[in-house]
Order: C-alpha cells, then sequence, then structure tokens
C-alpha cells in the first residue's frame, strides 16, 4: 500500500525524535502534551524509532497515543538497532551525529539488519509503543553518516535479512509496507535499483529541504516517483535552522548556512511568510513527496506548524525565490502545483429519480448512509464526530472519506480521500440533489476531481466515471423498487 493512500487527515505528520530527549533533557509531561496538541490540531500519522532517545521516544509516543482507538492514526517505527537491557556508562556517540540523544536511556544499542534482527525489533517496539500492530517499518540509518566506508556492508545484511523479513510482513497483511528510513540519497538509489524488491516508501530526512534538495531532486525524486515509491520529508526545517534553531545537521549551523538562512528569511520578512511556512510547502511540493513530518517537543510548535502548512504564499515570493537561486531552478515550487491542480483530471454522472428531492437526500444525504443505496459498499463507520467515514469494498479494501462541506438545505455534501486504492491523489468530490418538476423528481449529480497518479488522466476519469455511473443506477433501482 502507498504511503499517500494510506495518510488518514493530510500530509502534515509528527517527527517523534525530540520526544527521545534529543539534544535536552524534555519533561514527561511537556513530551505527551506535545503529542496530544498534535492529535488535536488533526495530525494523525506518527514516527518514531528505537534509537530515540534507547527507545524513550516510543514509550512516550505509545503512552500518549494510548487514549486512541489504535485504527484512528497511522504509526511508522524502524529497524536496524536493538535495545539491549545493559547500561552503558559514560557519553555516547553515533557516527557523525555526534551525542544526540546523550540525554536519552542509557542503554546499549547494537546495529543488527538481520532478518531475525528486524523481527526482534519490531517485537520490542509493539512492547514499548504499547500497540498490537505498526503501519510502516523503516530501515534506519543504513548509511555512510552511521557506517562509513562500511555501509555497503550493512547494506548487505539488510537486503537478504531486514528486506526480506519487511517484504514477508507486508505480503502477509501484517504491515501496509517498509523502505528505508536515512539522511542519505545512495541508499535509497541503491534500493530503487534492485530488482527483487518493492518497497512502498521512503523516509528520506533532511535531504529535501530549502537548504538542501539538489542531489536529490536530480537524482532519486525522479527514480521513486518513477517507481511510484512514495517519500516521507523528515526533517523539513534542516535539523531546527529553519525554525529558529542553531542546528543543521545535527550540528551546530556553519556561518555559511547561517548566511544562506538569513538571505531567506529576509524574503519571507518581506513577503510576510512564515519561514516554516516556506519550509513545509515547499518539501510538499514535489510530486514525490507524500508527507513531511516536522519534528517537535513543545506544544506551542504544534500549532505553528499546522499554520505553516495552511499559509497562503504569495507566488512572487517563490518567484524570487527561484530568481535569486535560494531554490534550484528545476524544483518544483506550490505555485507549480497549483498549476497542476487547475488541470485536475475530473468526471461527473447525473441521474433523474422519480421522486422528491427531499426523499432522495433523505437516503443519501447522511455522510454514513452509503451501505443504504450502495450494494459495492458493504459496511461504512464513522469517526471524530462522523467526519471520518470509514468503508469496506467487496475485495475487502479500506476506503477512507473525510467530509469537507455539508449543506443541508442546498441537498448537498463535498468529500476528499484520505486512504483508498486508488491511482489518484489530491481526490475532492461532491454529491448533491437538484430538484426537477416543480419539486416532484430529483436529479443527483456525483463529479469529482483529482491527480492521477501513475495512470493516464483518461484512464483515472474512466475509473471514476464508472464509479460514480454505476452508484446512481444503483440508487435509481432503489427507488424503482420502492414504487
Amino acid at each position: 500500500m502507498t504511503i499517500r493512500g494510506s495518510l488518514l487527515n493530510g500530509p502534515l505528520g509528527f517527527g517523534a525524535a525530540p520526544l527521545g530527549n534529543m539534544f535536552r533533557n524534555i519533561p514527561e509531561d511537556e513530551a505527551i502534551a506535545t503529542v496530544e496538541a498534535a492529535w488535536q490540531q488533526g495530525t494523525r500519522y506518527f514516527d518514531t524509532a528505537p534509537f530515540y532517545g534507547a527507545g524513550l521516544s516510543e514509550m512516550r509516543l505509545g503512552k500518549a497515543l494510548a487514549r486512541h482507538k489504535r485504527d484512528d492514526y497511522v504509526l511508522s517505527t524502524k529497524v536496524g538497532r536493538l535495545i539491549l537491557d545493559e547500561v552503558e556508562a559514560g557519553r555516547r556517540s553515533f557516527g557523525e551525529k555526534g551525542a544526540i540523544f546523550e540525554f536519552g536511556r542509557p542503554n546499549r544499542i547494537v546495529y543488527d539488519y538481520s532478518e531475525k534482527g528486524a523481527l526482534k525489533s519490531i517485537e520490542d517496539s509493539l512492547k514499548r509503543l504499547g500497540v498490537d500492530r505498526l503501519d510502516f517499518v523503516w530501515i534506519h540509518d543504513i548509511a555512510q553518516d552511521f557506517h562509513g566506508d562500511g555501509w555497503l556492508a550493512q547494506f548487505e545484511i539488510a537486503r537478504t535479512g531486514a528486506f526480506r523479513a519487511l517484504s514477508r510482513l507486508r505480503d502477509e497483511g501484517v504491515t501496509k509496507g517498509w523502505g528505508l528510513g536515512v539522511n542519505r540519497i545512495e541508499p535509497v538509489e541503491l534500493m530503487l535499483g534492485l530488482s527483487e524488491t518493492r518497497p512502498n516508501g521512503t523516509l528520506l530526512a533532511g535531504r529535501y529541504t530549502l537548504l538542501d534538495h539538489e542531489p536529490a531532486l536530480q537524482r532519486l525524486m525522479p527514480a521513486a516517483e518513477a517507481k511510484g515509491v512514495d517519500i516521507v520529508i523528515g526533517g523539513p526545517y534542516s535539523s531546527g535552522v529553519l525554525a529558529g534553531g542553531k542546528h543543521f545537521e545535527y550540528a551546530e549551523a556553519t556561518p555559511a548556512i547561517l548566511a544562506r538562512v538569513e538571505k531567506i528569511k529576509a524574503l519571507t520578512e518581506r513577503y510576510k511568510v512564515p519561514i516554516k511556512a516556506a519550509a513545509l510547502q515547499f518539501s510538499l511540493a514535489h510530486p514525490a513527496a507524500a508527507a513531511v513530518i516536522p519534528g517537535a517537543s513543545k506544544p506551542e510548535r504544534i500549532k505553528e506548524d499546522h499554520a505553516a502548512l495552511e499559509a497562503v504564499i504569495p507566488d512572487d515570493f517563490w518567484r524570487e525565490m527561484r530568481q535569486e537561486r535560494l531554490v534550484s531552478a528545476d524544483a518544483p515550487l506550490p505555485i507549480d502545483r497549483q498549476k497542476e491542480v487547475s488541470r485536475a483530471a475530473k468526471a461527473s454522472a447525473t441521474m433523474e429519480i422519480p421522486a422528491s428531492p427531499d426523499r432522495v437526500w433523505q437516503l443519501i444525504g447522511g455522510f454514513n448512509s452509503l451501505p443504504d443505496w450502495l450494494p459495492y459498499i458493504p459496511k461504512s463507520e464513522v469517526s471524530e464526530g462522523g467526519r471520518v467515514r470509514r468503508l469496506a469494498n467487496p475485495d475487502g479494501e479500506a476506503i477512507v472519506e473525510r467530509l469537507e462541506a455539508f449543506d443541508n438545505a442546498a441537498r448537498s455534501y463535498s468529500y476528499s480521500i484520505l486512504q483508498a486504492p486508488f491511482p489518484v491523489t489530491g481526490y475532492f468530490s461532491t454529491l448533491r440533489v437538484k430538484a426537477m418538476n416543480g419539486g416532484k423528481g430529483a436529479c443527483v449529480e456525483w463529479s469529482g476531481r483529482f491527480t492521477p497518479h501513475g495512470v493516464s488522466d483518461q484512464e483515472a476519469s474512466r475509473l471514476f466515471q464508472g464509479i460514480y455511473e454505476d452508484g446512481l443506477k444503483a440508487l435509481a433501482a432503489e427507488f424503482a423498487t420502492q414504487r
């Protein structure tokens, strides 16, 4: 299953690395409150790892999410390291990342990319998180920044070990998918070039940001898009320097980096654009990017992230970013995506029903009423106060949709797709009932717009055209039997 097809409430997730006491000792109540703040803002994708504080992040995240239903969020963690009961004394260093989690738990951490090690890591993570399943599992830090020149040897261990274990779990339906979770593009390129692997996605941290995107833009992102492998963007603020912090690449930012940040900041201030907004929206503008997961350790930062994603940024800001060479000339920008939306594929169908519009609306107007008139949707369950419906098609595949607008007087509602086995993104649909013949008859309209992913516009339009037409024929048949 794709990442973008699994997300339950948009592309903004929560990176839980800071919960492992990254750079500082974070009070337990502050960590839990930060996760709850993310939930209240609508975040439904959470990512963590055993490495983050030697299990501390997983434990805190699990504690915070325990109050919520497991079906209501997407969860990913990582394999490649085992957390032992043995305690290490003294200051620990982790490759190029130094003492990034020196305030975490003191448990000894060992690398293990074998099949057995991956399964053991998952078992331990489930216990720390207090859940019965994971959605996605990333193979963690199998790259130069942690293994130096020996990274290829570690990659080979993973290829014959963790790759196979995670593929089997995915194919058996235990998880939804797997991939790599790395800070370098070379391991992902190598994985994508393997004929025997079928990863679902990859978590790429720090390599597609305002400050560092050229290599990924030219090499990795096109390859991932061609393979249909979704990219989750981690570290969109470049370790914090794009959000007012001092770190870049998990270390003190250099004068050159700080100077570049100041140039971007000057432009954002002139256009009255939050720098966080520019960072998040840039990372998500590439069509290969399915989600972005900034980290946070303070509740107030969460609201900033959600506001940043929704902020309206003037087109001229992005044009000037290009002109000043603060982003690559080839990098997709939000203004480019807006043009794509205007060219989105569409489908629609109408059906005249020999019944009053109020009577038709009474049957189909409830957001949870599809099983009452649509035979190929036998089951519907709602959550989040009736705003999200989880459907099951005859093949047992999950379809999750969010109510975006409801107008009882106009007899219409609109919804988006959060998860579905359809080859599209940006799906938005409206179901409407209009009066005919002085109110004695009704005309039902079902329409949608969407961006095809991996198929042509015509193929995607035919797919939904068929769904709409078959659905409205079933609705007409329902009223025919009532006459």
